[in-house]
């Protein structure tokens, strides 16, 4: 087992001070019903990968408290109906968790080391999710990824990152998948990525989209050395909005030849280079998908968008685990 290392955010000192806001579920995962977790169960608190295992596997409605640094050995499987929530900022799972076929879970303030060939979270099939306040890197594969059917999720306050620029597959994160064959995934995976800093050591997937639709805003990007930030295709919608693009390659870039759709506004670019592709991209359909929707993005939700200027210094001081939210 390769030995935990812990790494945090350097937060540079602010000329005024920052009021991080409450966590309060929105985006994408409080539409159509909303995600409650385990909200209303009594909390458990887990110490041990047996006992997180455990309460994540079980039946019901749960709130699971990490409290230490927890080396699960692979992945953690949950239900659905689950709460699970870092006691502080200190809260550390080594590997991953693994969601499949579930629905209303929220996953929040903790960082995530993943060890082995893991992803850090794997949402299959599954909708009504919420990842808040989360640190994780160093995923083999991807460090959030989103696929098969999922729905109605939003990640919000998160840092992805590497620790290493020598790794070989450093992806953050992917919603839907491949480029056209996947025609099941249509009218689903709508996500909502806020208040994320795409930090360092990333190639690409910041994420990537296919088939749904994500509304990209206020995000942090300074992963330099990367392919591209933001990709889109094969039916897909994204809405990027008032995000602080930093030193980085493609900030938003259409792959493969599938329609899609991108829109962009209030968005800020220092010392980018290459493409920042918008509106009806493509040349075709996919044979028997003719008719396949790649509308603009209109979120069926309440936001309120930060001024992209202030976007570094706040997703700084707020963004990963914290002592209380």
């Amino acid at each position: 087992m390769k030995k935990p290392q812990f790494f945090f955010a350097i937060v540079p000192s602010f000329t005024l001070a920052i009021t991080c806001p409450d966590s309060v579920v929105d985006g994408f995962a409080s539409a159509a019903g909303g995600t409650t977790g385990g909200a209303n169960s009594v909390a458990v608190t887990v110490t041990t990968a047996t006992d997180l295992k455990s309460a994540a596997a079980a039946l019901g409605a749960g709130t699971i408290i990490v409290d230490g640094i927890i080396e699960v050995n692979g992945t953690v499987s949950v239900q659905s109906n689950k709460t699970i929530r870092g006691a502080n900022a200190n809260a550390t799972i080594i590997g991953g968790f693994d969601l499949r076929d579930v629905s209303n879970v929220i996953i929040q303030n903790l960082n995530i080391q993943v060890v082995g060939a893991v992803d850090g979270i794997a949402s299959r099939n599954s909708s009504h999710v919420w990842y808040d306040h989360l640190n994780i890197w160093d995923a083999s594969d991807g460090l959030l990824d989103i696929t098969i059917q999922s729905d109605y999720q939003t990640v919000s306050w998160c840092r992805f990152w590497y620790s290493n620029s020598s790794l070989k597959h450093r992806l953050a994160s992917l919603v839907g998948s491949g480029g056209g064959d996947h025609p099941e995934d249509e009218g689903k995976l709508r996500v909502t990525y806020h208040h994320n800093w795409w930090e360092k050591n990333i190639q690409e997937r910041m994420p990537r989209l296919m088939y749904g639709e994500a509304h990209i805003y206020n995000n942090y990007y300074t992963s330099s050395g990367n392919n591209y930030a933001v990709g889109f295709g094969s039916y897909g919608s994204v809405s990027i909005q008032n995000n602080y693009f930093k030193g980085i390659k493609d900030s938003h870039k259409f792959l493969y030849d599938v329609y899609a759709y991108a829109s962009d506004s209030g968005n800020v670019y220092e010392n980018t280079t290459g493409l920042r592709d918008t509106g009806k991209k493509g040349s075709k359909d996919v044979a028997g998908q003719e008719g396949f929707k790649y509308d603009p993005v209109s979120p069926p939700y309440p936001f309120t968008l930060d001024a992209a200027s202030d976007i570094p210094e706040l997703v700084q001081a707020c963004v990963g685990p914290r002592t209380t939210l």
